[in-house]
């Protein structure tokens, strides 16, 4: 009888280890290592390993330095100095990397752990973090904000990177998210978040009025199961964006005009992008029936057409050359954007950026392709790390733009690691929908887009 109990005891405890370990490993990543992308061109594959590329050989991968795991805010310039988003971009680019071998899972695993451990001892302020940081030891550069939506690109990567690996990889990460307490970033009074925090000043400024690239943070801060912060915010939203939709109407041929979608704040491409990289819109709709795909793709349409419509006018814009938006540019770093924002006062200079064609791949793949291969004939455009930031060719005999005059052709230097990161999450979700897989199996966003009522198309 003792024996007996004993035996029962022993396989009650064994079963009990058993559930602890599942717990510790909740996910089940064998199904992300079954790849199969669709066949693709060379161009499009070259462009993204080259922007894997750019993050596994220019981020910090000492394994002595206090920085291990930071990655750049742009190469060459700007040396030692990263970005928290780009961070962000490189740890969801992991399974990326590994299921297209350009390294081993093995080397995908330890890089992801180890960036977490840097992560949890850095410095950060109620689970947010400084935007830019150095390279080597991490701490805040250039006087930079705390920063809400670069944290949130930070935490998404992370979670991207978590879900894949599984074990202490996502113990990891969720330990970073569980500790953000996105109710400390958001103004009780208005349920909208502030756009800025520096310590020294001690309070936060400005707001996050109407829609941009933040419906990521809606839906993280709904999916907390710790600092939950409920529907209000993203409802509030919805309410004051209600002024930024209109339809783009061509100048030149009605027949490219479109319909009506909610635009960026300045025009800006990259903001139906960034939340695109993690959230598959594609797949549900929000509780009034708004389709974010089908509204990004509106807005994409508009800037090709926009691009149609002023090839006469800029030599950078044509069917093979277009992608307007937050960019380098011939007088500086610029939020540039194409109508129906800034009809009166154009808010471009003929400067394109690259990756704002190449991360519309989903919306616009046959165009996108085209405009690679002419892109890749521009020299001054292509890099070991893919296409660079952005070029201004000028303006065509008998129209002229002041602000450019004398400083064309422009071709930036540079590439920048979130249009790096935005590129290659686009092409991957357009080849195999491997990020939307990963990102959409994760609990806490799915509890995130119930809390905000989103449905299954």
């Amino acid at each position: 009888m003792k024996k007996t109990l004993l035996l029962i005891l022993l396989l009650l405890f064994i079963t009990t280890i058993a559930g602890c370990e599942d717990a510790l490993d909740p996910t089940d990543n064998t199904s992300y290592l079954d790849y199969n992308p669709i066949e693709t061109d060379g161009i499009i594959l070259e462009e993204q390993q080259r922007s894997f590329m750019f993050f596994w050989e220019t981020s910090n991968r000492d394994p002595n330095s206090r920085g291990y795991g930071m990655s750049r805010d742009r190469f060459p310039n700007a040396n030692g100095v990263a970005s928290i988003a780009s961070v962000g971009f490189a740890l969801a680019g992991l399974p990326i990397g590994v299921n297209n071998a350009w390294i081993t899972y093995e080397e995908g695993f330890e890089h992801a752990s180890k960036t977490m451990d840097t992560l949890l001892e850095m410095d950060h302020h109620e689970g947010f973090f400084f935007h830019f940081i150095s390279m080597d030891t991490t701490e805040r550069v250039w006087n930079s904000e705390v920063s809400v939506i670069d944290t949130a690109l930070l935490i998404v990567g992370a979670l991207v990177s978590g879900q894949f690996f599984g074990g202490e990889v996502y113990e990891k990460a969720m330990t970073l998210y569980e500790r953000i307490d996105w109710n400390w970033y958001l103004n009780d009074q208005t349920n909208e978040f502030y756009m800025s925090y520096k310590p020294e000043d001690g309070y936060h400024t400005g707001a996050w009025v109407g829609f941009a690239e933040q419906l990521i943070m809606y839906v993280l801060g709904a999916g907390s199961k710790t600092h939950n912060t409920g529907a209000a915010p993203y409802n509030v939203m919805k309410f004051k964006m209600i002024n930024q939709r209109a339809p783009y109407v061509s100048e030149v041929d009605p027949s490219r005009n479109v319909d009506p979608f909610y635009f960026a704040p300045s025009g800006e491409l990259f903001i139906h992008q960034y939340s695109h990289a993690f959230i598959a819109f594609n797949e549900v709709l929000d509780p009034d029936g708004l389709d974010w795909y089908e509204n990004a793709r509106r807005a994409t349409q508009a800037q090709y057409n926009f691009a149609l419509d002023y090839q006469t006018k800029y030599r950078t814009v044509s069917a093979t050359s277009w992608g307007v938006s937050a960019s380098d540019g011939p007088n500086g770093y610029h939020a540039y954007g194409t109508p129906p924002y800034f009809r009166d006062r154009l808010n471009f200079d003929g400067t394109v950026a690259p990756y704002a064609s190449m991360a519309s791949i989903i919306f616009m793949a046959e165009e996108v392709i085209d405009t690679a291969y002419y892109f890749k004939t521009l020299p001054n455009l292509w890099g070991p790390y893919g296409f660079k930031a952005a070029f201004n060719l000028g303006t065509h005999t008998g129209f002229a733009d002041a602000r450019i005059d004398g400083k064309e052709p422009y071709y930036s230097p540079d590439v920048i690691g979130i249009d790096k990161g935005i590129t290659m999450l686009m092409i991957e979700n357009y080849r195999s929908g491997l990020i939307w897989d990963i990102f959409m199996d994760i609990e806490v966003i799915q509890d995130g887009l119930d809390v905000l009522g989103f449905t299954e198309k």
